[in-house]
């Protein structure tokens, strides 16, 4: 532990990792879910759909 204590250059690089972790993580849920409304808006319901949420 002393070397995120004492060393502001390894603490920032630690920060910056987290960061881009933190930026990529958003970007690909990003990607995952435009990926899953694109799936879910070409599958039109024939009909009606019995006991479905209201």
């Amino acid at each position: 532990m002393p070397q995120a204590e004492e060393d502001p250059r390894f603490r920032r690089n630690m920060y910056l990792l987290i960061l881009f972790l933190l930026v990529g993580y958003i970007g690909f849920k990003a990607w995952h879910l435009s990926v899953a409304f694109e799936a879910w808006g070409n599958q039109p319901l024939e009909g009606e759909v019995g006991g479905a949420a209201k």
